[in-house]
């Protein structure tokens, strides 16, 4: 399956097949006006939740909106840039406040550093952008959800790690300490908050991101070596791979799995990343 055809898999077949388990329910799903994002916030509104997206750019948001809305799904917009704690603050207070509740925190915002060795001096400055935008942002909205998920009873948070951290994958130092600094994050707050009913999991996708897309525009034959060295012999959809198994991880099914890192990669993990996966594309 070429990578266009998979991308545009979101918004037709498996819509209609998930079930509705978290009607009533309020999520907020960080970074989401493209990519794997749209996909977390499209998978959660089709299962009944109330769904706000979030990025730093009100086209891309005001887009999204629209993709969405096009598709069934009501969504709303709020823009906020989660390099700084207010705006991530703001963020988290501002889709509660509009609801009066929060049940769901999808932590999915990330910068994603340029290819540098890791001897680099510039490493300084892409860990500095990386730590602020994925750890940090994922440590600020979660402390600023905390008393609207206390509240609700059946809080969830889900952080999107990454299969590059785990494996390490070439000239991406920043971006791979902080995934793996994200994992560190999602043990401790489930091991702290599980006492409130809060469950906290970590995802580590394999799934179609515009990098990747670009990749097998790029050098398709090479794209698709890499999808036959998937143990599924394919990349995850958006909404129906990666979207879908969020859904049942925040749904009342998975109240009693915190603390835990689950891979949605079609099997990826079982060999690590192949070495003909091409350094610096990621799956977000």
């Amino acid at each position: 399956m070429s990578a266009r055809s998979q991308a545009q898999a979101p918004g037709e077949a498996g819509v209609t097949a998930l079930a509705a388990p978290l009607a009533e329910r309020v999520a907020l799903v960080t970074g989401s006006t493209q990519g794997l994002g749209e996909g977390i916030a499209l998978a959660l509104a089709v299962a009944g939740a109330s769904v706000f997206v979030n990025g730093r750019s009100t086209a891309k948001g005001d887009a999204v909106v629209r993709r969405l809305g096009a598709r069934g799904a009501v969504v709303r917009f709020i823009q906020a840039d989660l390099t700084r704690r207010d705006e991530a603050f703001r963020l988290v207070q501002t889709a509660a406040a509009d609801r009066d509740r929060l049940d769901i925190l999808v932590n999915n915002a990330q910068i994603t550093p340029p290819l540098i060795e890791a001897e680099d001096a510039r490493t300084d400055g892409a860990l500095e952008q990386a730590l602020a935008s994925g750890l940090y942002a994922s440590l600020w909205t979660a402390q600023a959800a905390l008393p609207w998920l206390v509240r609700s009873g059946r809080g969830r948070i889900v952080n999107v790690a990454s299969i590059n951290g785990a494996f390490g994958s070439r000239y991406g130092a920043a971006y791979n300490a902080t995934k793996e600094a994200i994992r560190g994050l999602t043990r401790t707050l489930a091991n702290e908050w599980g006492r409130h009913g809060i469950a906290v999991n970590a995802v580590l996708p394999a799934g179609l991101s515009p990098a990747y897309e670009a990749f097998y525009r790029d050098d398709p034959r090479r794209a698709q070596a890499v999808e036959r060295a998937n143990p599924m012999r394919r990349h995850g959809r958006p909404l129906e791979d990666i979207g879908a198994a969020i859904t049942g991880l925040v749904s009342d099914e998975a109240r009693y799995i915190t603390g835990e890192s689950l891979y949605i990669d079609g099997g990826a993990h079982l060999h690590g990343l192949p070495q003909l996966h091409p350094p610096g594309i990621v799956f977000q």
